[in-house]
């Protein structure tokens, strides 16, 4: 160990040293105080003895200014001195001395002090240590989550930024949000729209954010619905989440016409749905367990549907939204919450309103809760088959002859969605994407006329309400199970008919066929919730030709046509 002496005496330095070097002390001499701090300075000691009164700088200037080289590093200091007068050792503690030692010099008294200080000095720079060691963590820990923040709000922007006619406010209570919103445009030119709350706040409750959206983006782009959705990121969730976490969520699905949107409301809030003068038209609660709580056998994907006019908003919130309290500690509440809609007037700020509401209640009451709460405007002039044309004015289709075949049967049909099978076959033609979809909804109407009309005999007139609504798809799942011998296959080819290039699509069915002529109407004189699809069919294609028994259609589409 090394000790500084700091004393002007040559006798008292002499005897110091001795009584040092005697307990095996390896000591440095200093004759005044500017030389005790060059001494710090160049051999860093363990600790110093210092005489207070010295020549050139005395031993209270030369502790102070130790003590500020000496920063957060413990240095003992021992004050000298002859004096027992109480300003003396004052003023030597104010400069930063640690003890006294009077002379003349008792060796014992010596040899105790510098271990007792020297034990201090090994717990402070024990503390320094681990004051570092933590620091560093910290430093770690905090350009982690800045990383795993900026992951997970590029999640969430691509969440509000994929469909435009979502909005949305949402407050954490902490850096990361529970909470996650999700949108997306289906293949056919719908959305999907997902408003979920994982349990807790903070790191912990944002964990699930990026298994969900992957499963959320790539099954929307795939064709599958909500009710597939659902069932796969519950399974998810179930397998990958701990026993004490789970996620409430909210699901929508519209249509590219806007005439439907499926529900599937897992332990949130109710969904309210108003029309262009914003009353309240629906109201749809909660039927389901959060995601992640029920093993797979017993879950239940089933869905409300919903019809629509193309003019409603769709207000979907979070937990968080009732769960505020007031100064006095009372919830702001369901009841609270319905009585916005059915107050305001002004429906083109209700989101605003809304949010300026719920804080004008809790003012300086307590929000423990992640906030969500988003509107969706449901907006028929919308024409979202425009937004995946977005980078892809480079791509050309390429010239040549192909065709392409699919079948499906009775067991297929009723234990697997066809739909992404369907997709899968427009994926692989290489076109603009913009022509895809409409590939896409040429196929998938063709596709669901055959089965609804030829084989289960669904009548659609029965979408005229929204019971009816209920009613057809009631009936759809339930003659959906009972059905057998039935095949639907599917031809599509690429070739030149009068030297354009046209992709042709042959659906045919071993069904009793149905009134293709029954009930139609055009697009532009049609306000109803059925009678569309093939209408639609002819409008996207250059023909469209079913046989008299309606079991067989062929479709031209061309790539010269202005399809709108």
């Amino acid at each position: 160990m090394k000790v500084l002496i700091a004393e002007d005496s040559e006798l008292s330095r002499s005897v110091l040293s001795s009584i040092l070097s005697k307990e095996n002390y390896h000591v440095i001499e200093a004759e005044h105080g500017q030389q005790a701090v060059d001494k710090y300075l160049e051999y860093d000691p363990d600790v110093i003895l210092m005489d207070l009164m010295m020549p050139v700088m005395d031993g209270y200037a030369a502790t102070k200014k130790i003590k500020e080289l000496a920063g957060n590093k413990f240095i003992p200091i021992i004050a000298i001195t002859s004096s027992e007068k109480p300003k003396s050792l004052i003023n030597s503690v104010e400069n930063g001395a640690d003890d006294f030692l009077n002379k003349p010099y008792d060796s014992q008294a010596i040899n105790a002090k510098i271990i007792a200080l020297t034990r201090i000095k090994k717990l402070h720079d024990s503390l320094r240590e681990q004051e570092k060691k933590l620091d560093e963590l910290n430093k770690q820990a905090e350009s982690e989550l800045l990383v795993a923040k900026h992951i997970y709000d590029c999640v969430l922007d691509k969440g509000f930024e994929q469909v435009t006619n979502v909005q949305k406010f949402m407050k954490p209570v902490t850096q990361f949000n529970g909470d996650i919103l999700l949108s997306a445009y289906t293949p056919s030119g719908g959305f999907n729209v997902m408003l979920g709350d994982f349990t807790g706040h903070g790191l912990t409750a944002a964990i699930g954010a990026i298994p969900t959206s992957d499963i959320f983006y790539q099954m929307t782009a795939k064709g599958f619905s909500i009710g597939d959705i659902v069932v796969e990121l519950n399974e998810r969730l179930e397998k990958v989440l701990p026993p004490n976490m789970f996620c409430a969520a909210s699901f929508i699905e519209i249509d590219k016409e806007r005439t439907t949107m499926s529900v599937w409301n897992g332990s949130m809030p109710d969904i309210i749905v108003t029309n262009d003068n914003g009353v309240i038209i629906s109201r749809i609660a909660s039927s389901h367990t959060a995601l992640g709580i029920l093993p797979p056998e017993k879950f239940d994907r089933d869905i409300d549907i919903i019809s629509l006019h193309g003019n409603e908003r769709v207000y979907i919130a979070s937990d968080g939204v009732l769960d505020v309290r007031d100064k006095d500690s009372i919830k702001f509440g369901m009841n609270n919450y319905v009585n916005l809609f059915q107050k305001s007037q002004d429906t083109s700020t209700r989101l605003e309103e809304i949010v300026n509401v719920l804080f004008d209640f809790v003012h300086e009451g307590e929000v423990n809760d992640d906030i969500s709460i988003i509107e969706v405007s449901v907006d028929s002039a919308i024409d979202s088959w425009q937004v995946d044309t977005k980078g892809e004015a480079g791509i050309k289709r390429i010239a040549t002859e192909w065709s392409a075949s699919i079948t499906f049967e009775a067991d297929a049909l009723k234990k697997k969605n066809p739909v992404p099978l369907l997709l899968n076959m427009v994926n692989g033609i290489n076109v603009i994407q913009g022509h895809k979809e409409r590939l896409y909804t040429v196929l998938s109407e063709l596709f669901s006329n055959s089965l609804e009309h030829g084989f289960l005999r669904l009548d659609s007139s029965l979408k005229a309400s929204p019971n009816g609504f209920q009613e057809y798809f009631s009936q759809r799942e339930l003659r959906l199970k009972e059905l057998s011998n039935a095949k639907i296959s599917i031809n599509m080819e690429q070739k030149q008919i009068e030297g354009k290039w046209v992709i042709v699509i042959d659906v045919k069915d071993n069904g009793s066929g149905f009134d293709t002529n029954a009930s139609r109407k055009s697009l532009k004189n049609n306000a109803d919730f059925s009678g569309r699809g093939i209408e639609l069919v002819i409008q996207l294609c250059d023909s469209v030709e079913y046989n008299e028994k309606g079991n067989e259609v062929r479709a031209i589409y061309s790539f010269n046509k202005e399809n709108k």
